[in-house]
């Protein structure tokens, strides 16, 4: 199997599975958002962003370095294994003796055992961190994605259960903790992989020289993606966290998913060809190509039907989220785009750079939040929104020197799916101040979408919509064959 062939593969089965797993969970979110209370989302919107930093912390950027490395072999896995088990525990034990303290800055005594409980899934991230990279190495995207759907699904029905049966926002925590566990069992058992007694100070020395500069970048990333979770908990409220959480939920399934297909697949697939820039530049523009297609259109269609797809799925109690979804969704525009150019980085070694790019990036977003949060939550926002702007453009800025591709040819290859998704968009706003019944404009606007969306791809017909096209088209005439063949 060529490498178009694997990334085609790989995208197809990582999208698949994001959007059912994704899907899953969405559809669990309407139904607790009707069950559950905007506090109850913003606690564990809090209890979110410590399970996020510590988790970073675990991986210590040893998963990209296992898969980076072209000869990795058992001593490797073993090392990786036990440090990340060492770290973990100790982590989940800081947490513990800290949850006290947390709940009093918030004011909110029941942080304190929501984060005891939460934290167990520190250790069982860590547990299943060297399967994964594994997998991942073999292009075998397959498996995690099947894996990620059952975990996704019995998780999900678990959570439902327990809100019907009035367990509150502890629905919530079985949800953030049985997903993970299944994934992590699932994981153990497709590996077949055990670790053995090794441990090699050496092979830790060598994948930390690399991994550190990532795991200090990672860390300062989560810190910056949750950082808004942290400053309006605190400084406004939980319940004015729940509205934001629910707003960011309804784009993020989208923007990340979309993001973490292509990441995972362009890793892997940059770093095997990090010795033959031209080809690399061919994949990595083609690679961005892609995600601008699906990504702008789906993100843009949301920010238009904002206004219905909230009172239609969760209810108008939840109104104050529809303006953060629409803010939201610029930014989810751009996530793909950053992950890309920061891949381009890391896939040729360039684990210093990152680390002082991630660096100058925060040394301006620190004012900016600082700023912005002393007057309200659309100003944040509209903060937010600002920064992941100058963000593309720091992120971007090296493709130029290291592959002779500019920012500026960025955005002329950017351009063309940008205009698609806003031709795309204005219809379907448009329907949103007409007096339709809010199921009614649903429908029509994502009608509309789809109708635009087709024919002024057929009016440009981009080299990307064309391939998409086709392989879709091979897919169904294949899956009609073998129908024919059975009758």
């Amino acid at each position: 199997m060529t490498i178009r062939d694997k990334a085609i593969s790989g995208f197809g089965w990582t999208a698949f599975e994001g959007i059912f797993s994704q899907g899953v969970i969405f559809l669990v979110g309407i139904v607790l958002a009707r069950l559950l209370t905007p506090e109850d989302f913003g606690l564990i919107g809090i209890v979110t962003v410590f399970i996020a930093i510590t988790s970073s912390l675990v991986e210590g950027g040893f998963s990209e370095a296992l898969i980076r490395k072209t000869n990795v072999d058992q001593i490797d896995f073993s090392t990786v294994f036990y440090t990340n088990m060492a770290i973990s525990v100790a982590l989940y034990a800081l947490l513990i003796m800290f949850s006290e303290n947390i709940a009093s800055y918030f004011e909110e005594t029941e942080l304190r055992s929501l984060l005891n409980y939460s934290g167990i899934v520190i250790i069982i991230n860590a547990i299943c961190i060297v399967q994964n990279a594994m997998l991942t190495i073999r292009l075998n995207f397959r498996i995690l994605s099947i894996i990620n759907i059952v975990s996704s699904l019995g998780s999900a029905i678990v959570a439902l259960l327990m809100a019907y049966w009035d367990y509150g926002v502890w629905s919530l925590v079985s949800l953030s903790i049985l997903r993970p566990l299944i994934r992590c069992i699932l994981l153990i058992i497709n590996g077949k992989w055990k670790p053995v007694l090794i441990f090699s100070l050496e092979r830790f020395k060598e994948l930390f020289g690399f991994g550190y500069k990532l795991l200090i970048s990672t860390i300062i990333n989560t810190v910056y993606k949750n950082i808004y979770y942290f400053l309006i908990g605190k400084f406004f409220s939980p319940t004015a966290l729940g509205y934001y959480t629910r707003a960011d939920q309804f784009q993020a399934p989208f923007s990340v998913n979309i993001t973490r297909a292509i990441s995972n697949i362009s890793f892997p697939i940059l770093a095997s060809l990090q010795n033959d820039r031209p080809r690399f530049k061919t994949v990595f523009i083609k690679f961005l190509k892609f995600s601008v297609l699906i990504n702008f259109s789906i993100l843009l269609a949301i920010a238009a039907i904002a206004k219905p797809l909230v009172f239609v799925t969760i209810g108008e109690k939840w109104s104050a989220s529809i303006f953060y979804l629409q803010l939201l969704c610029i930014p989810g525009m751009l996530y793909p785009l950053q992950k890309l150019n920061l891949n381009l980085l890391t896939s040729l070694g360039y684990s210093n750079l990152l680390l002082k790019i991630e660096i100058l990036k925060k040394v301006i977003l620190i004012p900016l939040v600082l700023f912005t949060v002393s007057f309200s939550i659309e100003i944040v926002l509209y903060g937010l929104v600002v920064f992941s702007i100058i963000e593309y453009f720091i992120n971007s800025y090296f493709a130029k020197k290291l592959i002779d591709y500019s920012v500026f040819s960025q955005i002329k290859d950017i351009l063309p799916f940008l205009l698609i998704s806003i031709f795309t968009f204005l219809p379907m706003f448009l329907i949103s101040f007409t007096s339709l019944k809010y199921l009614t404009m649903l429908i029509v606007q994502v009608s509309v979408g789809l109708l635009t969306f087709y024919f002024v791809n057929e009016i440009i017909k981009t080299k990307e919509y064309l391939e998409i096209k086709t392989k879709a088209l091979e897919v169904a005439k294949k899956i009609f064959n073998e129908r024919n063949k059975k009758n």
